[in-house]
């Protein structure tokens, strides 16, 4: 399968990710802390509110549980009961018949479908807006750009379904999802990005994601968002983006001497969120590319990132 595009307009000097000499100031003042989130307004969740004619809700996030597809950075995830009905005698204290259960989490901030805060890259010892890794540092977090600052994301969503655009059910790794692909597939199905939205992209490789073994292979082989597309969406405006796969981006990437650069680009410089791992599957079957956006990230202070449960609503 040829690459798209594909690859001319990407940059790949990775000293070139950031043209304006390093510079990685927010455009919505010196003291912000949510990137692109800051475009989705009142006016915008209006707009986004009225997507919906059918009230059908499509979850795109995975079920988190014992044993599932992890990475050492991104795992392991642990259950287990802390509390059972019949501990402690409650249902014979109590002439309710009371009986509790409590479990306990143990977990990564990226753990399964997770968006990433802008704390998650760094270039050159600083994250997004120019603010110093070392100043933000804590052994509990950072002080800044944790995923706390995120709050609820309500907006219209956009899915590109780039494994149909290429007539299979899952991209081969290492394609690059190129920007001529994506206009081409938005013009289409007459879709006109607008600022603060929020486009996500379909490989395919979500109907593997209860196979542990095959889907921990797209960590170091997966389609996905070339250095291009990103940078495109930096011009569009778009608030958030992510795909079905580990990372998003395309892997390997595109130039062998960087990793993840599209990340960086997108979360230090673009102020972009990303959520990784999205369930896209049902949504690709019906043709969903067009809908209302809906995540609330767990608000962990000083977190890197946050496991999440979006929902695409029609």
């Amino acid at each position: 399968m040829e690459n798209h595009d594909g690859n001319k307009d990407n940059n790949k000097n990775s000293d070139a990710l950031y043209n304006t000499e390093n510079d990685l100031s927010s455009p919505f003042g010196p003291d912000d802390q949510r990137g692109n989130l800051n475009l989705i307004n009142p006016q915008k969740i209006i707009k986004s509110l009225g997507i919906p004619k059918k009230g059908n809700v499509y979850p795109m996030s995975h079920i988190i549980y014992n044993g599932m597809a992890d990475r050492p950075t991104h795992g392991p995830y642990f259950f287990n009961l802390l509390l059972r009905p019949y501990d402690n005698g409650f249902t014979e204290k109590y002439s309710n018949k009371y009986g509790p259960s409590i479990g306990r989490l143990e977990m990564c901030d990226h753990t399964g479908t997770h968006i990433d805060a802008l704390s998650h890259m760094a270039y050159n010892g600083k994250f997004f807006n120019n603010i110093s890794v070392k100043d933000s540092l804590t052994n509990t977090g950072y002080k800044k750009l944790g995923i706390e600052n995120a709050g609820p994301i309500i907006t219209r969503g956009i899915m590109i379904d780039s494994a149909a655009a290429n007539g299979v059910d899952i991209l081969e790794g290492g394609y690059s999802i190129g920007t001529i692909e994506v206009k081409k597939f938005l013009k289409d199905n007459n879709i006109v990005p607008e600022p603060g939205d929020a486009i996500f992209f379909h490989t395919g490789a979500s109907k593997l994601f209860s196979d542990p073994e095959e889907y921990d292979k797209f960590y170091d082989s997966a389609a996905g968002i070339g250095f291009g597309l990103a940078k495109y969406m930096d011009e569009i405006k778009i608030s958030v983006t992510g795909s079905d796969t580990p990372s998003s981006e395309v892997v390997p990437p595109e130039d062998p001497k960087t990793r993840l650069p599209v990340h960086q680009y997108l979360i230090a410089k673009a102020g972009i969120h990303i959520i990784d791992n999205l369930n896209l599957q049902a949504m690709a079957k019906d043709k969903i590319y067009h809908f209302l956006f809906i995540c609330s990230p767990i608000s962990f202070m000083g977190a890197t990132a946050s496991p999440v449960s979006p929902v695409a609503i029609v």
